[in-house]
């Protein structure tokens, strides 16, 4: 899939978003698994340099079968590469309504358009300013971390020429990112006994063995589900669990199923409010594994009702939320919010 621009003036400042990625179609699975496991960041275990290529080609192939199921069921491709493209097309708007000098391009880690693609692109104009925005609001190495590999590694080979590069590496905390969960939490509340309501918070997990190595990722995820349940008012019970492990390593846990054992065995008759709070894209992880396997585990267990909030995709607090750390990055480094209104 091309990258394409949303405004056809070349501005000053270049916004680069960068998401996951995913298969655009159910021929494409197997390429993407093998670009995922080929990353170091992914899967990073005692002598796995020494054979990364034949491991990431054998597990491509082994997960290739299920992966293209699962990605049946959700219509044939990764949902979150056209809500990336919408995501970025609003974020445009948004500096097109404030007359920022802004264009703003898509990078993917694991398919095309890939990160280093979109870079040649940006380094052919003639911008003064690059923020990178990785959408990853948790920092972590597996997610964050591998952008900033593949930006050093793309960096020691070509030339940005004047651009100067600033990176945005976690924005967990930003006031609209908390206020859009918090908005989609009560309209599905709205629809729910409180009275017997629990909510668990499910974000992907990633190796114990990288917050061994001081990894924030899980100390940022505790701190966003709690500014989102202070947002609410929330006073009952609320979990975290974690999903999407793959692997022969330790992965965090406990686990979003069992989180959902464990509230079955204490009382059958509850509602349970699923929010995917790692998620800013609905993908596989979020329809299927959450919407899917994770409710059929709760119907097994005869919970009373199982409910999910969609991922943010694109309400307007998310990009509201793009919008306010990209122009925090650039009044961060000096660079007048006013002046760019003049170059208009």
């Amino acid at each position: 899939m091309e990258n394409k621009r949303f405004i056809q003036n070349q501005y000053k400042i270049a916004v680069l978003l960068v998401n996951f990625g995913g298969p655009d179609s159910l021929r494409s699975v197997k390429p993407f698994l093998y670009n995922l496991f080929s990353d170091p960041t992914v899967l990073n275990f005692p002598f796995i340099n020494l054979y990364r290529s034949p491991f990431a080609w054998l597990i491509s192939n082994i997960r290739d079968r299920a992966s293209r199921k699962m990605y049946k069921r959700i219509g044939g491709m990764s949902p979150l590469i056209p809500i990336t493209y919408l995501q970025a097309e609003k974020l445009q708007n948004l500096f097109g309504k404030n007359e920022l000098p802004v264009d703003v391009f898509i990078g993917f880690r694991y398919c095309k358009p890939f990160i280093e693609d979109t870079l040649n692109e940006i380094s052919s104009g003639k911008y003064e300013k690059l923020v990178i925005l990785p959408l990853y609001p948790q920092y972590s190495y597996t997610t964050t971390g591998s952008v900033e590999l593949i930006i050093e590694r793309w960096l020691k080979r070509n030339d940005l020429n004047s651009t100067k590069l600033h990176f945005i590496k976690q924005w967990h905390t930003d006031e609209d990112y908390i206020e859009s969960y918090a908005r989609l939490i009560n309209n599905s509340l709205l629809n729910l006994d409180l009275r017997s309501t629990e909510i668990i918070f499910s974000a992907h997990s990633i190796p114990v063995f990288n917050i061994e190595n001081k990894d924030p990722y899980q100390k940022q995820i505790i701190e966003t589900a709690n500014l989102i349940i202070t947002k609410l008012g929330w006073k009952k019970k609320w979990h975290i669990g974690y999903q999407s492990k793959l692997g022969p390593v330790t992965w965090l846990e406990p686990s979003t199923g069992r989180v959902i054992e464990q509230i079955a065995q204490r009382n059958k008759n509850t509602n349970i409010l699923v929010v995917p709070v790692s998620f800013v894209c609905e993908h596989v992880e979020t329809i299927f594994e959450i919407g899917v396997l994770y409710k059929e585990i709760a119907n097994k267990l005869e919970i009373k009702t199982f409910a999910r909030i969609p991922a943010l995709n694109t309400d307007k607090y998310l990009i509201q939320a793009l919008y306010n750390q990209v122009v925090g990055c650039l009044e961060n480094n000096n660079v007048s919010i006013k002046n760019l209104l003049l170059l208009k």
